[in-house]
C-alpha cells in the first residue's frame, strides 16, 4: 500500500505560523498562516504522520513490536496481520484474505491510500512468490553499485 501525500496527514500538537505563500494578496503585509496539519518542510512533519499512524493501527487492535518500531502485529482467533511501515509505504502480510480486505478498507477510510496489489519490489529488493515459496533477489543493486 501507499499513502498519498503522507505528510499532509500529521496533526499538528503545537501552534506553527508560516509566512502567506507567494501569490497570496492580503492588504496586510504583517500576516501569517497558522497550521493545523503538518506540511512537507516541516521538522515535525514525519512525526505528526506516524503518531496518527499509530493511533489508527492501534485503534483497530494492533500492537508494535518491541524491537522493530516500524513493525505492526494484529492477533484475533486465528486471524494474523503483519504491517511494515517505511514512510509512505506499507507491507502488509496475512495468513486470511477476508482479514486483509477489512483492513485495507480500514486503512483507505482513515488516509488516502492506493493499493499497489502484490508485493513486486520494496526498498529496493525484488520479490517474486509462488505457492510455497518466496524468492528475493538485489539484483538491480548488485549491478548499479557493484561496477
Amino acid at each position: 500500500m501507499d499513502v498519498h501525500n503522507v505528510f499532509l496527514h500529521g496533526d499538528l500538537q503545537e501552534e506553527k505560523y508560516m509566512k502567506l505563500p507567494l501569490g497570496f494578496r492580503s492588504g496586510i503585509s504583517s500576516k501569517v498562516c497558522r497550521l493545523h496539519k503538518s506540511l512537507y518542510g516541516l521538522k515535525q512533519a514525519p512525526w505528526c504522520w506516524f503518531a496518527k499512524f499509530i493511533s489508527a493501527l492501534k485503534h483497530y487492535g494492533f500492537t508494535k513490536s518491541a524491537s522493530n518500531h516500524s513493525l505492526f502485529t494484529l492477533q484475533r482467533k486465528n486471524v494474523q496481520l503483519h504491517v511494515l511501515v517505511y514512510v509512505d509505504d506499507l507491507v502488509i502480510s496475512n495468513n486470511d484474505d477476508v482479514a486483509i480486505k477489512a483492513f485495507k478498507t480500514y486503512l483507505c477510510a482513515c488516509f488516502h491510500m492506493k493499493d499497489l496489489g502484490p508485493m513486486k519490489y520494496f526498498l529496493g529488493i525484488e520479490m517474486a512468490h509462488n505457492s510455497t515459496r518466496i524468492f528475493l533477489c538485489q539484483r538491480k543493486y548488485a549491478i548499479l553499485y557493484l561496477k
